[in-house]
């Protein structure tokens, strides 16, 4: 794990440092590792992904605005400066046996695990956010280095590609409520977010056995950079006794417009692209139409909730042949309990794989631990990969 961090840390030293863009290799489309760029930024805690990535219809604490901005209507004070979130994908491969994280053999057992197609090693998340009076501000960064396996190229060693991953958010929402009779609520909410990318072209996994020309290596690969403006709009209707259920339509207008760059000059002066890069294309990221239901009691000694979320309902409305596998492809169910004020447990089923969760609020000082498997294939139990997250906030969230 501490070559792997190396890595992670040289790719991020060596976005300045680009080469000359071969449009063939790092576009994405169906058959490539790029394809997998072709999706929304959403910023997931590890509260969420403890509670199997829901939050459709939970209204409360401040992550639930990167899932449906109507969580802004009610108005809470939370601010975050900084929140760090680090998660380490293949764990359990690299434990495997006894091995340790450090080891030579756990990185060989990691790589066992990297299946055909897109899949991701690390990823590193800072962000910082403050919401009140109905208004929500947002800003995260996220480093990440993904896999893309082809066990026919690489008969030998370390079974995948890696690519490195920069994207960058600036999220500015609103939510407003709607009283209405008998206890009854409506939330509306909006969000608008500037969203910036930045991917490499593939490299050898074996660069981890290779650290001293790493540096080198990074240096020479052709990068795409660009940007997209979507928003997000979302509905909860609150009802007595705890009862919600929402509806948020997210990544509208989720097109990207790329430009490749022939060197590191030229993408500091300008690194939307817009008046130097050698070559320029667009993208369109899809929107979702995503539905849930929760239920949440708020009392001093224990604050149950439950959520059962729909994604992309769309998709799962026009799939052919429908089958159990895709219904869980598409279902979400999670659950926590905070227990005196400052302790979370967490679980959670998101399609079809469990997660589990812990979270300790000391005032302004919070640790988020999760530990779940995501799915990366088209159909569920198709390629699951676990993840362990760590997330740590300084702030105020109640």
């Amino acid at each position: 794990m501490k070559k792997i961090a190396l890595i992670l840390l040289t790719l991020v030293m060596a976005v300045s440092a680009l080469a000359a863009v071969d449009l063939n290799t790092i576009t994405p489309n169906a058959d490539n590792a790029f394809a997998s760029l072709i999706t929304p930024y959403q910023p997931l805690t590890a509260r969420v992904r403890g509670m199997g990535t829901t939050g459709v219809a939970v209204t409360g604490r401040s992550d639930t605005f990167y899932v449906n901005p109507a969580a802004l209507a009610s108005r809470r004070f939370e601010l975050s400066v900084p929140s760090l979130q680090v998660t380490a994908y293949h764990l359990y491969d690299a434990v495997k046996g006894g091995g340790n994280l450090i080891s030579a053999g756990s990185l060989v057992n990691m790589a066992s695990g990297i299946q055909e197609g897109y899949g991701k090693l690390m990823d590193m998340d800072a962000g910082l956010s403050f919401t009140a009076g109905g208004f929500g501000l947002g800003i995260n960064a996220t480093v990440a280095i993904n896999t893309y396996g082809n066990p026919e190229e690489h008969k030998y060693g370390l079974e995948a590609d890696l690519f490195g991953e920069v994207r960058a958010a600036i999220s500015l929402g609103y939510g407003y409520r709607f009283y209405l009779p008998l206890d009854f609520s409506i939330d509306v909410g909006a969000m608008v977010r500037f969203s910036y990318l930045a991917y490499t072209d593939t490299f050898s996994a074996e660069i981890v056995s290779d650290m001293e020309n790493a540096m080198a290596t990074l240096q020479n690969k052709p990068i795409m950079a660009g940007f997209s403006i979507p928003f997000d709009l979302g509905i909860n209707v609150n009802m007595p006794y705890g009862f919600s259920a929402g509806v948020v339509a997210r990544n509208l207008n989720g097109r990207f417009y790329m430009t490749g760059f022939d060197g590191y000059e030229g993408f500091l002066k300008d690194p939307v692209g817009g008046k130097s890069g050698n070559d320029k294309f667009a993208f369109n990221s899809d929107w979702s139409l995503d539905a849930g239901i929760g239920w949440s009691l708020d009392t001093w000694y224990a604050s149950p909730t439950i959520a059962i979320d729909f994604r992309d309902i769309v998709g799962m409305c026009t799939t052919k042949d429908f089958t159990f596998r895709d219904f869980m492809y598409h279902l979400n169910i999670g659950a926590e309990v905070r227990l005196l004020s400052f302790l979370d447990i967490r679980g959670g089923l998101s399609q079809g794989y469990w997660s589990l969760g812990v979270g300790l609020d000391l005032w302004a000082f919070k640790v988020d631990v999760a530990y779940y498997r995501q799915e990366f294939g088209s159909t569920a139990g198709e390629y699951g990969l676990d993840g362990f997250t760590v997330r740590f906030n300084i702030g105020y969230d109640r």
